[in-house]
This record gives C-alpha cells, sequence and structure tokens, in this order.
C-alpha cells in the first residue's frame, strides 16, 4: 500500500487529536513506515481501528514503535 501525504497527516492528525501522540511518516527508498514517540496499547488501538475502516491492517514492529500497512 502506497500512502499519500494527504492520508499520512490525516492519521497523523486523528492520532494527535485523540490521544497527543506525535505519529511521523518515513517514506523513502526502502518503503513507507510510520513510528510513534510513545507506544502504548490505546495508541495501537486507535491506530488498529483507523485502518480497519479502510480495510486495511497495521503490521506493528515487536516493540509497538514503528508499524507498516498492509
Amino acid at each position: 500500500m502506497i500512502f499519500t501525504l494527504s492520508e499520512a497527516a490525516e492519521l497523523k492528525k486523528e492520532i494527535a487529536d485523540i490521544l497527543g501522540i506525535q505519529l511521523h511518516f518515513h517514506d523513502g527508498c526502502g518503503g513507507q513506515y510510520f513510528s510513534i514517540e510513545s507506544a502504548d496499547e490505546t495508541a495501537m488501538k486507535k491506530i488498529t481501528e483507523f485502518f480497519e475502516k479502510k480495510n486495511l491492517r497495521a503490521v506493528f514492529s515487536k516493540d509497538g514503535m514503528s508499524f507498516t500497512v498492509e
């Protein structure tokens, strides 16, 4: 899944507004991924719900600090 900057901005705003957590979007030659400054169950749940609405799935790293989308 390739994200546009506007789609990434939508998610960043929602997470910041709801949880007050900074979300970062990384887009480079190696692919796209997101990272968060503070990993917790609430943030992971909100991010998961955001992508489920779009029929997508967030795949989190073991430490919960980053994720990709399938």
